[in-house]
């Protein structure tokens, strides 16, 4: 079963720039998350996601998270040991979101990754032998310098739902 999940979401432009790569790597026939078809695919940043989540954890974090926020992008990065490997972009959190979404984890006993690293994936099980191919289309294709978060939202994989918790443009 998939993950619950406390995510932000992007201003149209942000989306824009990476579904805009997402795209891109699709077009030159690479892996992309615009291949990833489930209901919740859109740019965004998890903040907190584990196999069950307390219901009061979505009021917290809309008490907690201040919208908008800007993210500074400070890179590629790369997740996996295998054959394969996600390519995302790193961003930098504000201190303030940064030590929110640390208070709303450490109420979450079961975490996913008990590690934050705050990033927006652009392509999953990547073959190693093609990460050149990835990182040239995405050299013609740059990010911004910074990413607009302006949605809090709350994916609940049992009901199928995503529920809006706050947003600001």
């Amino acid at each position: 079963m998939p993950d619950f999940a406390l995510e932000l979401s992007f201003d149209p432009a942000s989306e824009a720039a990476v579904v805009a790569q997402w795209e891109a790597l699709r077009a030159a026939g690479l892996p992309s998350q615009a291949d990833h078809k489930s209901m919740t695919n859109a740019p965004h940043l998890t903040l907190v996601a584990a196999q069950e989540l307390d219901p009061d954890l979505a009021d917290a974090a809309a008490a907690e998270i201040r919208l908008p926020s800007s993210l500074a992008v400070r890179g590629l990065v790369l997740f996996g040991q295998g054959a394969r490997t996600t390519v995302a972009h790193l961003v930098e959190p504000p201190t303030e979101l940064a030590e929110a979404a640390l208070r709303l984890r450490e109420r979450v006993p079961e975490l996913r990754h008990p590690v934050w690293t705050p990033h927006v994936t652009l392509a999953r099980r990547v073959p190693r032998a093609r990460l050149s191919d990835v990182l040239a289309v995405l050299d013609d294709h740059p990010c911004p310098p910074v990413l607009a978060a302006t949605r809090l939202r709350w994916w609940d994989p049992v009901d199928g739902t995503i529920e809006d918790l706050g947003q600001k443009e």
